[in-house]
């Protein structure tokens, strides 16, 4: 649940600030998605294997995958922050 809400609050995030700059926000909020989904489903398969976690410890997994997850949705957000503002052309006749 609390995943969900993560997400949901970056995308809201990410339709404002591309809305205010102009830009398109489909394809940052691609990225969100999909960097979020990778990275957790990454420090799963790296927690099960390198660490040698049993499937009773999965609550163990949960808080460093999900800190790694929102990370990257963070810095997507931020770089979309840090991209110009576009201004939009008024088409001459």
């Amino acid at each position: 649940m609390i995943e969900i809400l993560a997400i949901s609050y970056f995308i809201k995030q990410i339709k404002k600030i591309a809305l205010e700059k102009g830009i398109k926000a489909t394809k940052w909020i691609i990225a969100t998605v999909a960097s979020w989904f990778i990275l957790e489903i990454i420090v799963f398969i790296l927690a099960f294997t390198v660490f040698n976690v049993s499937e009773d410890d999965i609550l163990i997994i949960i808080v460093p995958a999900l800190l790694t997850a929102a990370t990257s949705a963070f810095l997507i957000l931020e770089m979309l922050k840090k991209q110009p503002k576009v201004e939009s052309q008024e088409i001459q006749s």
